[in-house]
Formats: structure tokens, sequence, C-alpha cells
């Protein structure tokens, strides 16, 4: 609530007790962003396994980290791969988080509502994946957070779909499914942030 409300976290100002690298600001906006101990994965990962329960539930057949997309390459854009999603082609979706804070999105986020996770969605992922998948006859959506709880545009039509079609299979109104997704995603994006923060006072011995 502190980091929500721009009320100061931290006393001071102090080293990152887990990285050693970089200031720790008063707010916490740092233990967001910060690289070491795999908190940011850790967060990607519960955001992929939500939605793959979700895609489960409407019955998609979702793979998680499906391998061998795209030739020659170790790399595994798909998170979640839903085969025959729509016109008999396969949907790719790659997920991310990002902090709207950072000095590179702050100023235009303050102007502009979900403009970090747009921004990233679009320089980092669509740039970079897009045109690669698409070659191999697969649709490419990737869904960007921000650590305050904004969702990248192209996400909506995706859940839409994903709203409807769990409604249809066990009998719930939409409004109960949505409702139930954007709890467990609020409730992941809090509590990981909570879990970065605590261990980054100063009195603390990282581990």
């Amino acid at each position: 609530m502190k980091r929500w409300l721009g009320i100061p976290i931290y006393n001071k100002e102090h080293m990152c007790v887990a990285c050693h690298k970089q200031i720790m600001d008063i707010y916490g906006h740092h233990a967001a962003v910060c690289p070491v101990s795999g908190d940011r994965i850790k967060r990607h990962n519960a955001l992929r396994d939500c939605f793959y329960d979700f895609c489960s539930n409407a019955a998609w057949a979702p793979v998680k980290e499906k391998p061998f997309l795209m030739p020659f390459s170790s790399e595994r854009p798909a998170d979640i791969f839903i085969p025959n999603f729509t016109a008999g082609k396969g949907l790719v979706v790659d997920f991310a988080c990002t902090c709207p804070i950072q000095q590179k999105y702050v100023r235009s986020s303050s102007q502009t509502l979900t403009f970090a996770c747009n921004k990233y969605a679009q320089e980092v992922k669509y740039d970079c994946f897009q045109s690669r998948i698409i070659s191999e006859g697969h649709l490419y959506l990737p869904i960007v957070f921000e650590s305050f709880g904004g969702i990248s545009d192209d996400a909506f039509d995706f859940t839409k779909k994903l709203f409807q079609s769990i409604s249809i299979r066990i009998s719930e109104p939409k409004c109960i499914v949505a409702k139930s997704f954007y709890e467990n995603i609020s409730c992941i994006l809090i509590s990981f942030l909570s879990g970065s923060v605590i261990p980054r006072f100063p009195e603390f011995s990282f581990v």
C-alpha cells in the first residue's frame, strides 16, 4: 500500500543488499526490477502458470514452454502455446512484467495509461519475435503486465475469448470467471513485489 500511495517504505536510501550494485530508493521501486535472486523469474512463472490453469479450464490444451517453434534457435518465446487457436493456427503467448517507474518510462507513464507495458510489448517482444513466429505459421501475442497492475492492450481480446470459453464450459457467468482471473493476477503481482521488498531492508542479510 505504501508503494501505491507513494509513501516511503525504507527510512533512507541504501545499497541494495541483494545486488550490491544499485541504490535502493526509499519507495522500494528498485526491488521490482532488481535482477538478483530470481524474483523476476519467479513472478513471470507465476503469471504464466495462472494463465496456463485458466487456459486448461477452457479446454484449450495449452503447452508450457513449447520448444522448437523456431528452427535453428534455442529461444522459447512460447511461455504458453495454444494449438489450433484460430483458423487452424497455433498461438504463441509470451509473458513479461515491467515497472512503469523506471527512468525510461516514468514521464510518459505518468501521462498515458499502460504506456510502459505497451511500449515493452512493442519494442522488446513484437519487434523481436512476431515476424519469425508468423513465418513458422503461428500467431504471436505478448501479454505484458506493469508491476502496479496494468496490462498491455492486445491482451484484452484474448482474455475476453478465454472468459467466454470457460464460462460456457463450467456454466459460470463471465463476470465471475473474470473476477477470479483478475484476483489471481493481482495477488501474484502484489505478493511477489512484497517478497522482493521485504528481504531488501538494510538490516537484513539477503539469502
